[in-house]
Parts: C-alpha cells; sequence; structure tokens
C-alpha cells in the first residue's frame, strides 16, 4: 500500500481518496486507516476524517425481508433500524483493537460510508462518529438514483442529515447521490422526487449547515458534482466548508478519461484540506 499527502496549510478537514479497487472488506480497511494515522503529519490535527461510500460492507441481516421493509422508498422504521444496528456493528468492529484511540489523536470526528445489498434490497448509509463521546450519527441516501428506485432502502427522515457538532455548528451530511438535489437539473423533478427535493432544500435553509460532508463512492471527473456543489453555494450561502471523499477509480472507465487529480480534488472541496491518496496495488 501506498499513501500520498497533498496538504494545505491549516486543513479543516482530511479525506481518504482511494485511487484503487476497493471492495469495502473489513481488514482492508482498518489496515488502510492504521496507515493513514501513521502517515499523519507529527503535531496535526483536524475537525474531521472522511471516506468514501461504501467504504466499508456489512452482511444484510436475513430477518430483513422485502415484506419486512414494505415500500423501498419510504420504508417501514423498524426495518432502516434494524439495517442500522448491523451497520454499526461492522463500524464498531473497524475500530476496535486500538484504531479509535489512533484516530482520536488526529481527529475529532470521522466519516464512514456502509453499504450492504442481497435479493431484497440494498442500502447505503453514512456514519458520523464522535470520537471523543464515541457516540455515533446515522444517516444515508435519501435521494437514489433512477437505476436505485426500485431497491434501495430509502432514507426517507431528512431530519438524520443534520447534526450539530461541537467545535463545528449544523453540519449536513449527504450520502452519493443526494448531492444532486441542488444540482440545476433537479429542479424539472416530478413526483416523489419533487417532493423530497423541495423538502431537503427547505430543511437545509431552515438548518442553516455551515459544514457539508458529502460522501460519493467514486470522482474521476470534475463535472460529475460541479453544477451541483455551485447551486449548493447559491442556496445556501451559510455554508463556510464542504468536502467530497470519492474513490480516484472507476470500474470499466479507461484511466486516459479521468481528469487530473488534482483538479478533482479542487472543485470538490471549500477550505483547506489534508488528501491522503491511497493505491493498493
Amino acid at each position: 500500500m501506498r499513501i500520498e499527502i497533498r496538504e494545505d496549510f491549516g486543513a479543516f478537514a482530511a479525506r481518504v481518496i482511494i485511487a484503487d479497487e476497493w471492495e469495502g472488506i473489513l481488514g482492508k480497511a482498518k489496515k488502510l486507516l492504521q496507515g493513514v494515522c501513521e502517515k499523519f503529519p507529527s503535531g496535526r490535527r483536524v475537525k474531521f476524517l472522511l471516506t468514501c461510500g461504501g467504504f466499508i460492507q456489512f452482511d444484510w441481516p436475513k430477518h430483513v425481508s422485502a415484506s419486512i421493509i414494505g415500500s423501498n422508498l419510504d420504508p417501514n422504521p423498524e426495518a432502516v433500524n434494524a439495517l442500522v444496528k448491523e451497520a454499526e456493528k461492522a463500524v464498531r468492529y473497524l475500530l476496535n483493537g486500538g484504531l479509535n484511540e489512533k484516530l482520536r489523536e488526529v481527529t475529532d470526528y470521522v466519516t464512514f460510508g456502509v453499504d450492504s445489498e442481497n435479493k431484497d434490497g440494498s442500502i447505503e448509509l453514512v456514519s458520523l462518529v464522535d470520537l471523543k463521546t464515541n457516540r455515533f450519527y446515522w444517516t444515508g441516501k435519501s435521494y437514489p438514483t433512477t437505476d436505485q428506485e426500485r431497491e434501495l432502502v430509502r432514507i426517507a427522515d431528512l431530519r438524520t442529515h443534520f447534526v450539530e457538532l461541537e467545535g463545528v455548528g449544523k453540519v449536513m451530511v449527504l450520502g452519493c447521490h443526494d448531492l444532486n438535489i441542488f444540482s440545476p437539473r433537479s429542479k424539472n423533478a416530478k413526483g416523489w422526487r419533487r417532493k423530497v427535493n423541495g423538502n431537503f432544500r427547505e430543511l437545509a435553509k431552515k438548518e442553516r449547515p455551515v459544514c457539508v460532508l458529502h460522501h460519493p463512492h467514486y470522482t474521476v471527473k470534475v463535472r460529475t458534482w460541479c453544477s451541483a456543489w455551485i447551486s449548493l453555494r447559491k442556496s445556501l450561502p451559510f455554508v463556510k466548508w464542504y468536502f467530497g471523499a470519492g474513490r480516484y477509480y472507476k470500474e470499466n472507465r479507461p484511466r486516459e478519461e479521468y481528469d487530473l487529480l488534482e483538479e478533482v480534488l479542487r472543485c470538490t472541496k471549500l477550505g483547506d484540506s489534508m488528501d491522503f491518496i491511497c493505491s493498493l496495488s
């Protein structure tokens, strides 16, 4: 494993950028984060350490069937809670054995993209962990892509995206496609999308987050999120910082089609960052 650091002076957040294939295996995730902690510049701290969407995978609980889930767009809360419970077991396993303590030396908060799927559906969760109090905050994708409409267990409670954090203020936590709620094209949304879009925008203006943490699965092109970030800044002028941490790798896409990593990193943040570029091969 090779880890390269690209650091701005006075970095507010750190991003783990995986520039390689990634399956979300817990053991590999632990090893990667241990390597990041070892590479952290001596005496430096950041408020947040972000990972990508699907950074780890967890086993879908057998008792959460399609009939228990009900409508995947407006799922049974008990089914969502059961999935979150299993996801939290995976995150706690990842953090045990001393990793929690190592991370606490370099950051106050860490985020994890946590995914699972089986024949009954899929879910894309995000966990924000307060390393000082060991408190877990959970949210996940509320705005699935059109390809996911019939199978992704959506996080219907939009309030879970907003968290008040000591030393920061109100933070908005987004799953992968959630950022596209703020894309100019989303104004043409219809049906349930139009409703979710309007409700989310209204809630964001009410909550007034000062920081946005985005968890895409991958970002290899500047244009993927650029217009959404620009629109978000116009809609929410009180946002002081935002950061996205997708993998710099996309299956079945030739490397020569990627935009320069420097441009991708620059266009997915507002504020200074410390970026750990991780290559596994």
